[in-house]
C-alpha cells in the first residue's frame, strides 16, 4: 500500500502519484479517469483524453503526456518523499535511464519500470510504475532540458 501525493498545481491536472516502498506510479490522471468511466459504461474515452496518456514507442521508452515541466515536478514530488529517500539509503541509480525532448514532448525511457493498461490491447497506457533506480536519471535530465 503506498502513499498517494496531493499534486502540486505544475503538475496538476497531467498527473497523481502514489509513493511506494521501492517505486512510485505515475498516472496519466486525465486519461486514466476517462478510461475507468469506460470500464464502468458511463462514456467513451475522446481522442482529447486519450492524447492525455501516456504512449509507449519501445519496449521501455515512453511518451510523457502533458509539459516536461509538469512530469519534472511530478518526479521531484516523488524525490522529496521519504519512501524515496529511504530508498536512496541503500539503493541506487539504473543505468540506461533518461529522458530527452523531443517536439516538445518528454521521451522517458526506463528500464526497470512497468507500465499497465487501462484499457486492453489500447495504444495508450493510464500508468507508469516507476522503479525508483529510474527516477534520479530521469529528473536530471528534465531539469537539464527544461531548466
Amino acid at each position: 500500500m503506498g502513499a498517494i501525493l496531493q499534486p502540486r498545481l505544475d503538475m496538476e491536472h497531467w498527473y497523481g502519484v502514489e509513493v511506494r516502498r521501492e517505486s512510485a506510479y505515475v498516472s496519466a490522471t486525465v486519461y486514466a479517469v476517462a478510461a475507468i468511466r469506460q470500464r464502468v459504461g458511463e462514456g467513451v474515452v475522446t481522442d482529447d483524453e486519450r492524447a492525455a496518456a501516456w504512449k509507449p514507442v519501445g519496449e521501455h521508452t515512453t511518451i510523457a503526456p502533458g509539459t516536461p515541466q509538469a512530469l519534472a515536478s511530478a518526479l521531484q514530488q516523488i524525490t522529496e518523499h521519504r519512501a524515496y529517500r529511504e530508498w536512496l539509503a541503500t539503493g541506487s541509480h539504473a543505468g540506461g535511464a533518461g529522458a530527452e525532448l523531443r517536439d516538445g514532448q518528454a521521451i522517458v525511457t526506463a528500464p526497470t519500470s512497468h507500465r499497465y493498461e487501462e484499457v486492453a490491447n489500447a495504444e495508450e497506457v493510464g500508468h507508469i510504475e516507476f522503479g525508483y533506480e529510474d527516477v534520479g536519471p530521469i529528473l536530471a535530465d528534465l531539469q537539464r532540458l527544461v531548466g
